[in-house]
């Protein structure tokens, strides 16, 4: 046998083996971990170091002799891995998989909806009218749309050859009932599943039920809201665009059963899976990324309650739709035991042909909802691009993989230089229109692998992999060009976007995501700065200047600690005033803090290091303390305005900590007013909902600050709720001379006072401002003109009264 032939029958072996490695990391990680069992995965990755020596494949060893070592570094610690470490060891074996694969070896497939080889869908847009607008959202998602102006034209179309789906507005010259006659004389054509939305003036009842009748498939009433449309036509398309669209994991103990049921749900084009060993339904979650689970709850392993109450508190699969089977006499007692909220229960014997059409009516439910679930929490709502959050947790997962998938990762920040004038001489919404155009033009650059975001208020950044050097500028000067070149059309008004591009490269796991998103920022504004082609690539930082980057953030967190343990720290108190006549006393707590020399630090060096920092945690909790305590000794009733950092919202012990201090202090909790940035509460919207929900139920206040330049500012504001809002210091500034100003920020005020948010102006710091804050509505006000920040809560609110 020749050495080819001898490589190729190790192949089977090693992929054998990496099957056996998986099996027993998932069994460890979802079933039961058992430190003992770790160690024989240990043994199992030396065994592959072993088989893979003579090999001949330099890369495959290497993967190997990292997982190897990366296994045994884990179990060294005796505990499970942390969570870099699992999602390395994962990444490694994925690696394995795609190596072996790539040499002609028989791997796992991964069972998850994927994209089709097909061409993108055509759509027939049917209307008397041209509809520039919807036209304009459907090109640029990347659909092939053919615009029809006549029912003759439209009829003669459809008999030609019939698209993936069809917007028809019903309201021609001939009528609507034309309109819908010819849909439904072309149903036999077209088919019943064939996809039709419709556009129409009415919206009653009886026009609704001539749509069905027609066979509509949505249906929205004019003035329609082209995004809706177009999110739903997505809906709709997407089991035509993607394979095994919908997956269903079968967990039934009963072999023969279970398979019944999945030959069934196959026949109706449902991909199935079956479980029959029940404590691995964590695993076969994993894997399978199912959209509904069939679970028979007679199952004698484990209780069927029980194993539906473990997936239903699951944080990666609480949403996930259930179905459970039982017998008749057993239906009162899972009525009183069972929690799984989301599950429907059905009795057995169930008739195939009704199991399946429940199967595919929760389906189709299930899959809506997560499509609009996942958008709110992982998509910006103008671009349609992923947010911020998104953005950082892919940001550190390819870095902790970086070396396996990729060799290389660049942050690419494009900033959208004059959008902020855009906004305010033309408007928001005109903004968000341009930020809508600006990110469909960036998806016809960028192919899937390379992930945008909109990271912030006028910036975009984009996730580059495999690219260095030149080529990667290349494709910075094409997202450039695609940027600037052409108007984007609002309306009556047409206007042009400048843009600078910064980027910085990472080519090891060692690299810091903060770091990385720092050093893009940098390269944005020395591209703002450069006169030529407003790109700058930040090239790898010498091993000298990451040392200092790291020893900088080092020394700032050592100082921040030495300063607390000396207690070189006080707090300063700054009024905040009313407009509206009461003479009720409020001050901002502000902390300020002195270096071992003596010298007074600017806070925002020390917070902007220990923001994410269990230090952040320890700054927090000194304030709220001696902000009670000053509290204590006062006579007058007075409420305390105090600044929280991101870290402290991710506190779970801060709400029990906060009742102790209030009953050992006796001050009630309504005289602490707790603020949160609007950046840092649309950024963790998961954290905050939990820190809400621990300081409102001991009686606390909550002030949402920095408020008014977000993407959807009364949006997030409705979802928190807020005793308070303080504004943006860019609606202060120039206020007395800029009328458009004026009339943004009274409207702004009318929404705030009917959301019941009591609104709060800071940096107020002349005269002239005054008059202006109290004609439109403002009820507090701050800032030096009222009294710099104080030692002593001294500020005379009675003699001071507006």
């Amino acid at each position: 046998m020749n050495q080819a032939d001898d490589r190729d029958s190790q192949r089977p072996r090693l992929v054998n083996h990496l099957k056996l490695i998986e099996d027993l990391w998932q069994k460890l990680y979802f079933v039961k971990w058992n430190p003992k069992s770790f160690a024989m995965l240990a043994r199992l990755a030396q065994d592959m170091v072993q088989q893979v020596q003579d090999c001949g494949d330099q890369r495959l060893a290497s993967l190997v002799s990292q997982l190897e070592h990366h296994v045994k570094s884990c179990a060294t610690t005796g505990d499970i891995p942390r969570e870099s470490d699992r999602q390395r060891l994962t990444a490694l074996i994925d690696a394995l998989h795609g190596v072996l694969a790539s040499e002609g070896g028989a791997v796992i497939p991964e069972a998850r909806t994927r994209p089709r080889l097909a061409p993108l869908p055509e759509i027939f847009l049917i209307a008397p009218d041209e509809q520039p607008l919807l036209l304009a959202k459907l090109t640029g998602s990347g659909y092939r749309v053919r615009q029809i102006g006549t029912l003759v034209e439209a009829e003669q179309r459809l008999q030609e050859r019939v698209p993936a789906a069809i917007i028809l507005d019903v309201d021609f010259p001939e009528g609507p009932d034309a309109a819908m006659a010819m849909i439904a004389t072309l149903r036999g054509q077209i088919g019943p599943r064939g996809l039709v939305l419709f556009l129409a003036e009415r919206n009653d009842m009886a026009a609704r039920l001539q749509a069905v009748r027609a066979g509509s498939s949505a249906y929205f009433s004019k003035p329609c809201d082209n995004d809706e449309v177009l999110s739903m036509l997505r809906e709709l398309l997407l089991p035509q665009t993607a394979q095994n669209y919908h997956r269903v994991l079968i967990v039934n103990d009963r072999p023969t059963e279970a398979w019944e049921m999945a030959g069934a749900l196959e026949e109706q084009g449902v991909s199935s899976r079956v479980v029959i060993q029940p404590l691995q339904v964590l695993q076969e979650i994993h894997r399978f990324r199912p959209d509904l689970l069939l679970v028979d709850l007679d199952i004698k392993e484990i209780s069927g309650s029980e194993l539906a109450g473990v997936i239903a508190q699951h944080r990666e699969f609480d949403i996930l739709p259930m179905i459970l089977l039982c017998f008749p006499v057993d239906v009162a007692h899972y009525l009183m035991s069972l929690d799984a909220p989301g599950a429907s229960l059905l009795t057995k014997p169930v008739p195939t042909s009704y199991l399946c059409w429940e199967v595919k009516q929760r389906l189709q439910r299930a899959r809506a909802m997560r499509v609009k679930l996942s958008a709110l929490t992982e998509n910006d709502p103008v671009s349609g691009l992923f947010n911020r959050r998104r953005y950082m947790i892919l940001l550190e997962r390819t870095l902790e993989t970086l070396g396996l998938r990729a060799h290389s990762l660049a942050v690419v920040f494009v900033m959208l230089d004059n959008l902020r004038s855009i906004r305010d001489s033309a408007g928001v919404a005109t903004a968000d229109e341009i930020v809508g155009q600006a990110a469909s033009r960036l998806r016809q650059v960028l192919h899937h692998e390379q992930p945008a975001a909109r990271f912030s208020d006028a910036i975009f950044a984009v996730l580059v992999p495999n690219l260095l050097g030149e080529p990667l500028l290349e494709l910075a000067r094409r997202l450039r060009d695609v940027l600037e070149t052409g108007f984007y059309k609002v309306g009556e008004q047409a206007l042009l976007l400048r843009t600078s591009i910064g980027i910085a490269v990472a080519t090891d796991r060692g690299q810091d995501h903060l770091v990385l998103i720092q050093r893009a920022d940098s390269a944005c504004g020395l591209a703002q700065e450069a006169k030529s082609e407003r790109i700058y690539l930040q090239q790898k930082a010498p091993a000298a200047k990451v040392d200092s980057e790291i020893s900088s953030r080092t020394r700032v967190l050592d100082q921040a600690q030495e300063i607390i343990d000396h207690q070189r720290l006080w707090l300063v108190f700054q009024p905040i005033a009313s407009m509206r006549g009461d003479a009720d006393e409020r001050y901002e707590v502000l902390l300020r803090l002195r270096d071992r020399e003596g010298q007074e630090l600017v806070p925002g060096s020390v917070f902007g290091v220990v923001y994410n920092h269990p230090l952040g945690v320890t700054l927090d909790r000194w304030i709220i303390e001696h902000a009670l305590a000053m509290l204590r000794q006062r006579q007058s009733t007075t409420t305390l305005f105090i600044k929280v950092l991101p870290v402290t919202l991710r506190d779970r012990t801060l709400s029990v900590w906060l009742r102790e201090r209030l009953e050992q202090t006796g001050v009630e909790a309504r005289s602490i007013v707790f603020e949160v940035a609007e950046a840092t509460a649309e950024r963790g919207l998961r954290d905050m909902f939990a820190f809400l929900s621990g300081i409102k139920m001991l009686g606390c206040g909550f002030c949402l600050g920095r408020f008014g330049r977000g993407t959807d500012s009364l949006g997030l504001l409705k979802n928190l709720g807020a005793d308070y809002v303080k504004l943006d210091m860019y609606f202060v500034n120039h206020l007395a001379r800029d009328t458009k100003k004026q009339a943004q920020l009274k409207d702004l005020v009318q929404s705030l006072d009917a959301l019941g948010a009591a609104t709060v102006v800071g940096g107020v710091e002349d005269v002239k401002t005054m008059p202006i804050l109290w004609s439109l509505g403002v009820d507090l006000i701050q800032g030096f003109f009222l009294q710099q920040p104080y030692r002593e809560m001294s500020y005379d609110f009675a003699g001071a009264a507006f």
